[in-house]
């Protein structure tokens, strides 16, 4: 259901969205409530609350969700005379009736940027982060032990319920301090000879290299099903000092 038609959802029955006019006291009128759309979740049970994958990611983009299933009964002198039915989806969560706060997407979407993530360092071949003008120099990713890295699961409690969030990566950038960069890539690199991520430096100098790391994640609410938050962050990893010489033959008097 789109706002308008939450809005103009009916209050009594009859009710043709005219001018309130004055009713009896005992005439029916309609009670609302707007739940998470989750399978096990029901009006007046004890899983009325409860929240689930589906209902935080299945509102399209630029929606408020979750998605809300709309309940009503109806009541005539403070009696129910008709159960609960359902009267539809919607995710305009703001003007539902009956809604109360619940976790959302953006909910995730901000704990997800506040996770602490591992920043990696980047360490260069040959040893001592010194090498040679033109000289072939190798890259390697080290995971620092502070902070989260993928695979490694953040928990926390939002809006009353416990979440799990799990990092993963969606690449690399390798920036050389040079102008010149290498990436995205899910490759950390390696030493020689077979590593994979290497660069050229055509002038002497100091160089500041760092990586930068992309990382997604997924949720969870029971720790079992994993579910994808829509949703990336960049995080610049910290600077190391590479020193390219340049290397000049001399000769020797024997």
């Amino acid at each position: 259901m789109s706002r308008k038609q939450v809005l103009a959802l009916e209050k009594f029955p009859g009710d043709k969205g005219g001018p309130i006019v004055d009713r009896p006291k005992d005439a029916p009128v309609y009670e609302y409530l707007s739940l998470n759309d989750c399978p096990q979740t029901r009006p007046d049970s004890i899983t009325e609350q409860v929240s689930c994958a589906h209902a935080l990611r299945d509102c399209p983009e630029g929606e408020l969700g979750p998605l809300l299933r709309i309940w009503r009964r109806t009541m005539t002198a403070g009696e129910v005379t008709e159960p609960w039915r359902t009267r539809g989806l919607t995710c305009a969560s703001d003007v539902a009736p009956g809604a109360r706060p619940t976790l959302t997407m953006a909910d995730l979407k901000a704990a997800f940027m506040r996770t602490p993530w591992s920043k990696p360092q980047i360490s260069s071949q040959p040893a001592g982060n010194t090498t040679l003008v033109n000289l072939r120099t190798f890259y390697k990713v080290n995971w620092t032990t502070q902070g989260f890295q993928p695979g490694e699961v953040d928990r926390s409690v939002l809006r009353g319920i416990p979440v799990q969030i799990r990092p993963k990566l969606v690449g690399f950038t390798y920036v050389f301090g040079d102008g010149s960069s290498a990436g995205p890539t899910t490759s950390t690199g390696g030493v020689y000879p077979d590593g994979d991520v290497t660069h050229l430096y055509r002038a002497k100098g100091e160089y500041p290299v760092r990586v930068d790391t992309t990382f997604g994640a997924d949720f969870s609410l029971d720790g079992s099903t994993w579910d994808e938050i829509p949703s990336t962050v960049t995080v610049p990893g910290p600077s190391t000092t590479v020193t390219v010489r340049e290397a000049k033959g001399v000769l020797v008097n024997h």
